[in-house]
């Protein structure tokens, strides 16, 4: 639950630090005191994004801090396990636009603060009946665990299906198209299968080209390299050489060394000049060789100029275009091939969510009782509730299924059942909306819930069954609830008045924590609209007793 709650400088709270309690806590005081701030500082708490405007006049920062006595399992996911007894969440909204969120003073992101907030709590205001306007909430308010845990396998089988349907258009559009384009690939392909490019022939011709264009330079090079060798008998004085460093070799090692050396360079050279030599008798120049190298390389610039891409590209394009033909003329069989996979993934995802429907069919039925009984306790007993699933004879696919559900509903006797949405007053909506989150709290585990005004447009006797349901949610969660009906106060188990002090020039925010003489006085002025009399203080009283309360 909730434990402390502490804010500054949000709107008129200067500085506010409350203490919540078990059980069902009610806020009272009047318009413009603050008591909604204070559930809108709960609301940033749990992740609703935040506002600047909402930081008090003059000050740089808002902060808003809440203490909670359990840590649930989204949290010990996110921190891990903690020695802590309590949790912490912490926001803080800078004037420059930055907001600053912390779980037990670990920074984290606004998604996983809303993540934690899930399982901690639950806001219900008067404006959230409005979602019984749309009808895409309804499934919602329907699933449950198990209904979520199919609907992922839906969701991954549905996104294969598209996917395959994607390439079934898309193969379906192309082949219309491609049986056109045919003859030019065949032309393309062709003409580039008749060139037989090759980076490396390419790079060969390249240097072969040279090689012929600049033959005289190499010849007469050549030429003279093997004619100093020759004419002055190079090799032959080295050779000799090697007999004076043998000699010598006897009266000092070093020598022997020198020698050895020596003669390593000698076979080297020897090798060398003969290779050369070789060149020099065999270099001839053939200029219909070097004619046929720039026509070759000529093909290779004509084609790369043409297609603006490099040799490589086009062997790659090459290869890309026979694919494309291949395609092409098989594309009955990859058409065929495609429907049959295509039609087996449109199965996957038709068994999957024939699966959800009749879950949600037999979760409707025993929700259409449930909310029956809980418009019993509100005083709607002549109430006939149905939940209408559509037609799937023209199936349609969608991210949470096949269905599509209505809320109908009379609230008369003799009336025909007619959409929620069309035919429910504004405190029968609130009603109903009431008795709904009544049974959707008993599924799910949070700790602190919520009410803001939620009995708005009702009075009479009907309050009396409204702070009675409200009562019965507190049994098994901590409730906390803004209200202005004197019933649904004196049914808490704790009352805290929220006022408004002006000092200066400036309006604060103030929280009393009201004892039984407080909540007389308190819920009195409630009764006699803000002046207690004692007729009015006697009521109260008797409210607080439990005389008058359902």
């Amino acid at each position: 639950m909730l434990v402390t709650l502490t804010v500054q400088n949000l709107a008129i709270i200067d500085n506010l630090s409350v203490d919540f309690s078990e059980g069902m806590t009610v806020l009272t005081g009047e318009t413009g005191a603050g008591k909604s701030l204070i559930i809108d500082a709960i609301d940033l708490l749990f992740g609703r994004r935040a506002s600047t405007d909402l930081i008090r006049y003059g000050e740089t920062k808002a902060i808003i801090e809440g203490v909670f006595s359990e840590t649930p399992p989204a949290a010990k996911n996110l921190l891990g396990e903690s020695e802590d007894d309590y949790l912490v969440l912490r926001r803080e909204i800078h004037a420059n636009g930055k907001s600053l969120c912390k779980i037990n003073n670990i920074t984290v992101t606004l998604a996983q603060l809303s993540a934690v907030a899930d399982e901690l709590g639950d806001i219900h205001t008067q404006f959230d009946t409005q979602g019984l306007f749309n009808r895409k909430n309804y499934l919602g308010f329907l699933d449950d665990r198990a209904v979520e845990e199919d609907l992922e396998e839906y969701r991954r089988r549905l996104k294969t299906f598209r996917a395959l349907d994607g390439k079934h258009r898309e193969l379906t559009e192309k082949s219309q198209t491609d049986a056109r384009q045919l003859e030019f690939l065949k032309y393309q392909q062709a003409e580039l299968s008749k060139a037989r490019l090759s980076p490396e022939e390419e790079e060969k011709l390249k240097s072969r080209a040279a090689y012929l264009t600049n033959f005289e330079e190499i010849n007469l090079n050549i030429k003279g390299f093997a004619g100093i060798y020759d004419e002055a008998n190079v090799l032959d004085n080295v050779y000799r050489s090697l007999e004076y460093l043998d000699k010598l070799s006897s009266f000092d090692k070093k020598y022997a060394d020198y020698k050895r050396r020596l003669e390593e360079l000698y076979y080297s050279l020897e090798d060398l000049v003969d290779e050369v030599s070789r060149d020099a008798k065999e270099f001839e120049f053939d200029e219909g060789e070097l004619d046929r190298i720039n026509e070759r390389l000529g093909l290779y610039s004509d084609l790369k100029r043409k297609y603006k891409l490099s040799t490589a590209e086009i062997i790659a394009l090459h290869d890309k275009i026979s694919e494309e033909i291949d395609a092409i003329e098989n594309y009955d069989y990859r058409l065929a091939a495609l429907e049959k996979e295509l039609a087996g993934a449109r199965e996957a995802v038709l068994e999957t969510a024939n699966a959800i429907r009749e879950k949600r069919i037999a979760l409707a039925r025993r929700l259409e009782e449930e909310i029956k009984a809980g418009l019993e306790d509100l005083q709607l007993k002549n109430t006939v509730f149905k939940i209408a699933f559509n037609d799937i004879s023209e199936l349609k696919f969608y991210e949470n299924g096949i269905d599509e559900i209505d809320f109908l509903i009379t609230f008369n006797p003799g009336e025909p059942l007619r959409p929620l949405s069309k035919v429910a007053s504004g405190g029968e909506l609130s009603r109903f909306m009431l008795a709904l989150k009544a049974i959707l709290f008993t599924k799910i585990n949070l700790q602190t819930i919520v009410f803001d005004e939620i009995d708005a447009g009702i009075s009479g006797s009907v309050a009396y069954s409204i702070a009675a349901k409200i009562k019965q949610i507190s049994k098994q969660a901590q409730v906390l609830c803004v209200t202005h009906l004197p019933q649904v106060a004196a049914a808490a188990d704790h009352h805290i008045s929220v006022t408004k002090r002006v000092t200066g020039d400036r309006t604060s925010t103030e929280i009393t924590r009201l004892d039984y003489s407080g909540r007389v006085n308190e819920i009195g002025e409630m009764i006699s609209n803000g002046a207690a009399t004692p007729a009015s203080k006697a009521l109260a009283a008797e409210l607080l007793d439990g005389k008058n309360v359902v």
